[in-house]
């Protein structure tokens, strides 16, 4: 038997659902930004009783993406981090100096973006 096996079972949980969450956010930037070329061959078809939307989902696409994939390291990180302090027999810090607080301020970066796009402040 693993020596405490419900903590690693929680830690690979654990670092399941940050892929899950990561893959996911890949997902949704791949369809913000296919979106916004399906709106732009929407508009060229009809011509006139397109509104003209402001902002643009692509490069907001591509910050999603861009996000999902800085994630997927740094779970990665995480969870070898946790896995080696389970296993010490001393107390071990487990932070990732700093990362998490970037991690953080880049995705308040991209809601604050798509915040702006959808009120039509930033240029598409």
């Amino acid at each position: 038997m693993i020596s405490r096996y419900t903590d690693h079972a929680a830690n690979e949980r654990t670092f399941l659902a940050w892929v899950r969450t990561a893959l996911a956010m890949v997902a949704i930037g791949c369809m913000l930004a296919k979106f916004n070329i399906f709106l732009r061959l929407i508009s060229s078809e009809h011509h006139e009783a397109m509104p003209t939307l402001p902002g643009s989902s692509a490069w907001i696409g591509v910050l999603t993406i861009c996000a999902g994939l800085m994630l997927l390291p740094a779970s990665w990180w995480r969870f070898r981090k946790v896995k080696e302090a389970l296993s010490a027999e001393e107390p071990r810090e487990i932070t990732l100096n700093g990362l998490e607080g970037l991690f953080c301020l880049f995705l308040s970066l991209l809601v604050a973006a798509i915040l702006l796009s959808l009120l039509g402040v930033l240029p598409s």
